[in-house]
């Protein structure tokens, strides 16, 4: 499990062969049933197919199911290579740490995964564009930076 901070949701990552997949799920009792269940799988973003140092391959992705009209965060879900304990992502002039959980991973890789929520902008559609991400931030366990994204 990536995060359970948020009241009612869970959400879940792991590696599939090539893909990054996640799982974002209603747990709350309002919603009961596969309906409130969503699984995303993308490529792996090819840099983490290698051993390296510490790295964000890219910004965290926005999953939006099950969307909730009324909810006021969107959870965003990204990956990393190498030795980061934590991210910490700015959107709309806020930031949010979380951190990493590392994934099982073959040929001597490290990989992990993180998820942070963040306000949603109600004038668009998903609440966001990656465009509204202005700063991934992520930092060794002493709390160094070791890798970044603006």
């Amino acid at each position: 499990m990536l995060d359970a901070r948020v009241p009612g949701w869970e959400t879940a990552a792991w590696l599939a062969e090539d893909a990054f997949c996640v799982c974002v799920a209603r747990v709350d009792k309002r919603s009961e049933g596969k309906e409130n269940e969503f699984v995303f799988c993308d490529p792996v973003p090819e840099t983490l197919d290698t051993v390296g140092p510490p790295l964000l391959p890219t910004k965290p992705m926005p999953y939006v199911a099950p969307l909730d009209p009324q909810q006021r965060e969107i959870i965003l879900v990204g990956s990393v290579r190498g030795a980061v304990t934590s991210v910490s992502v700015t959107m709309f002039g806020q930031t949010a740490t979380a951190a990493v959980q590392q994934l099982p991973a073959t040929g001597g890789r490290q990989i992990g995964a993180y998820a942070v929520w963040l306000p949603r902008d109600g004038g668009q559609r998903d609440g966001m564009n990656l465009s509204d991400i202005t700063a991934v931030v992520g930092h060794d366990a002493d709390g160094n930076v070791v890798t970044q994204l603006d």
